[in-house]
């Protein structure tokens, strides 16, 4: 079984992996760079990826 830092760096890494899908799929790596619209949407889903890396992370270091 892992252990509660194992399971910490399981949780953010499947956060960042999260992050590295969303951002390619929405085109955030662009060249020119990506549509107003699209850096909007980009900042929501950053700052719920980093709520949920900041819960997950309370809920495995306190339980």
């Amino acid at each position: 079984m892992l252990d509660k830092l194992g399971i910490l760096l399981v949780v953010l890494f499947l956060v960042f992996l999260f992050f590295l899908v969303i951002s390619f799929g929405a085109g955030g790596f662009k060249k020119d760079g990506p549509k107003p619209e699209t850096k909007k949407y980009l900042k929501s889903v950053n700052k719920l990826l980093i709520l949920v890396a900041v819960v997950g992370s309370i809920l495995v270091l306190f339980l």
